[in-house]
């Protein structure tokens, strides 16, 4: 079993999944960026490295790498699992 199947998604590296998406600026320990789910004029995206979770305290979305995946993605939980661990 290769160590990117073997990788828990709650384990994937969250900001790096993000920032596919979205461009992160520092703020004290956590990230800041605009939501990519809703027109977001301010940084109301906050990442957290350390909890490995995000929260957009504009539109409410939040979760960890799955939820993000399966947001912006539009899809399914077992469909994010599989682009996170880079099986198909």
């Amino acid at each position: 079993m290769s160590a990117s199947h073997s990788l828990s998604p709650v384990q994937a590296d969250l900001v790096r999944i993000v920032s596919k998406y979205v461009l992160l600026e520092e703020s004290r320990r956590n990230l800041k960026g605009r939501c990519p789910f809703h027109k977001d004029q301010a940084t109301s995206l906050m990442v957290s490295p350390e909890k490995n979770i995000f929260q957009c305290f504009g539109c409410g979305k939040g979760g960890g790498p799955v939820e993000f995946v399966m947001a912006i993605e539009h899809k399914t939980r077992e469909e994010a699992i599989q682009m996170i661990t880079g099986s198909n």
